[in-house]
């Protein structure tokens, strides 16, 4: 053999470095020697290492979106690749690069019952933006390996990004050889761009009731500003996800921000107020209050982007549907519409959001403190560029709901892909890697942290500053807004709220955590304060109550609605 594995796989990661990538998450494992040893050798490659495969996956996921650059996972075979499943089919939904990279045995040894031997043919089926089964390093030059590296690197970026699997088989020796590796020259990674033409969309800009509504979206302060201007030109007011970054920054001052959605379209006034247009960027809101307006309501035209290769329209409701990103849409139609004055429709809904942010202010200000109050304060509390990562099921609702809009600058980072609970510390971890220069908080619900302590113990190891805020309502709050909660002859407490009753100060301690328990508005604010100016690990644990927070948010919707009247 002239080649090692070694020497193939040196080849692979000095092409991805050369490519742009930077950091590569590494499960230990025997059969992945080769790939690991090789990657942490690579100048420009940095390497971090992680014992649960689940929660590297879910970290490299973070890292991912915060960096918006790919991220390679590596692992070696049997399970390891599997408990990389659920990052993968979130990564998928969501647009964020990952390059898996799964060590294999060689095609003797499958389905011969060799130990640590599944089969990694494709293993994460459509979830995949491309599957490739690399050679076996002996029987393959290494200018095979730079190839490989760069169509990888493509497929996880265009024409839609997301995650990308390399299974990649290995004969023994696994270890490093003498032979000498030989830098080949790097193949020049061809950015691919595409002209948009939005030509076709202009007739909808004649129209003077619009809305823009986004949805969660990887967005950075350019794309923020694009997507203002065109609210600006139009005249369109931007209904603003939490999780699309649009609700905080400088660029609220130049369009009207509605950070109300949730509780507006509840109401009675929208009634009044329907638009003829609305142009859907991102997946589908948050908002349970915008998806019953589009069935109930509805506008005219309902016009939904598509940057994932798949449309965000799980309400059947979009009458046209174009491929192109949210930036480029905005860009294109900006250029279309030129410059308009501000009109009744804009200061209609500029009046609105005014009179529902008051409302709910002073509908939390003067309630108990709960989640309502945490979603709200955590804005007031967080320095400019913040980093927010918010976990599913009543957090990202409760953010929806109540966090205000401004002008400080923070990024909210969410698992809105697939919208599980999985991995929502090691995912935060991720951010806060990938934005080493401001606080990241990870804002989530008991059962989510309990979900990922794996992720909890490694924050310390990795050495990983974070704030974690855990609303703590001894179980899942969510299912008690649904009608199940009132269902009789269900035992619901058993089958859907299900209390834990474990002690969440007592797992801080695990690692060393600095632990906060406010139990006001105030000491709330203190330790947020405190915390994010302490490095490390900080815990902040607010206990609250199920049934409390379901009155606050229907109490905030009929407040709402009154208010408008």
């Amino acid at each position: 053999m002239s080649e090692t594995s070694y020497n193939w796989c040196r080849s692979l990661f000095y092409q991805f470095a050369s490519n742009g990538v930077q950091h590569v998450a590494i499960s230990p494992g025997s059969r992945s020697t080769p790939l690991s040893i090789a990657a942490d050798s690579t100048e420009g490659l940095e390497t971090s290492i992680h014992l649960d495969e689940r929660a590297g996956s879910y970290f490299a996921l973070g890292l991912a979106k915060a960096t918006s650059k790919p991220v390679i996972l590596i692992c070696t075979s049997g399970t390891a690749a599997v408990n990389y499943h659920p990052a993968v089919v979130e990564a998928f939904y969501s647009g964020t690069p990952l390059i898996i990279i799964s060590a294999d045995r060689p095609p003797e040894l499958q389905n011969r019952g060799a130990p640590q031997t599944i089969n990694q043919i494709e293993l994460y089926g459509k979830h995949v933006r491309g599957f490739f089964q690399a050679p076996v390093p002996g029987e393959s030059i290494q200018k095979n390996a730079l190839t490989l590296a760069t169509d990888a690197f493509s497929q996880s970026l265009k024409p839609f990004p997301g995650p990308v699997h390399i299974n990649c088989p290995l004969r023994e020796p696994l270890e490093p050889s003498n032979v000498l590796f030989s830098n080949f020259e790097a193949s020049d990674y061809l950015e691919m761009t595409q002209e948009v033409d939005v030509s076709e969309l202009e007739k909808f800009l004649e129209y003077e009731k619009g809305l823009i509504v986004v949805g969660p979206i990887e967005t950075d302060s350019t794309t923020c500003n694009k997507i203002s201007e065109l609210g600006s030109v139009t005249g369109w007011p931007v209904v603003a996800d939490p999780a699309s970054s649009m609700r905080n920054g400088p660029h609220t001052k130049d369009c009207v921000i509605i950070s109300s959605g949730e509780h507006i379209f509840r109401s009675t006034w929208i009634k009044e107020h329907k638009p003829d247009v609305i142009i859907q960027m991102g997946r589908m809101p948050t908002s349970k209050g915008y998806k019953l307006f589009l069935n109930e309501i509805g506008a005219k035209n309902i016009i939904c982007t598509d940057e994932l290769g798949f449309f965000p329209d799980s309400e059947s409701v979009a009458t046209k549907k174009v491929a192109v990103s949210p930036s480029a849409l905005a860009t294109g139609l900006t250029q279309l519409a030129g410059k308009k004055k501000q009109t009744d429709w804009t200061q209609s809904w500029s009046d609105a959001e005014r009179i529902s942010s008051l409302t709910i202010r002073e509908l939390v200000s003067n309630s108990v403190f709960d989640e309502a109050a945490t979603a709200l304060y955590l804005e007031e509390a967080l320095p400019e560029e913040s980093c927010i990562f918010v976990s599913n099921s009543m957090p990202i609702r409760d953010l929806d709901a109540f966090l205000p809009s401004s002008l400080k600058r923070l990024k909210v980072f969410a698992n809105r892909g697939a919208n599980g609970i999985d991995g929502v510390i090691s995912t935060a971890t991720g951010v806060s890697k990938g934005s080493p220069k401001v606080p990241t908080v990870l804002f989530t619900g008991d059962l989510a942290f309990l979900h990922d302590l794996s992720g909890f113990t490694a924050l310390k190891r990795l050495g990983s500053d974070l704030t974690i805020v855990v609303v703590d309502n001894n179980g899942g709050g969510i299912f008690s807004f649904l009608p199940i909660a009132e269902t009789e002859g269900v035992n619901f407490q058993k089958l859907f709220h299900t209390p834990h009753d474990l002690d969440i100060k007592a797992i801080a301690e695990i690692i060393g955590a600095n632990f906060f328990a406010p139990t006001t508005r105030q000491d709330f604010l203190d330790a947020l304060k405190q915390s994010i100016n302490i490095s490390g690990v900080n815990v902040i644990h607010v206990i609250v109550d199920t049934q409390t927070n379901v009155a606050t948010h229907k109490t905030a919707s009929n407040k709402v609605s009154e208010a408008l009247q």
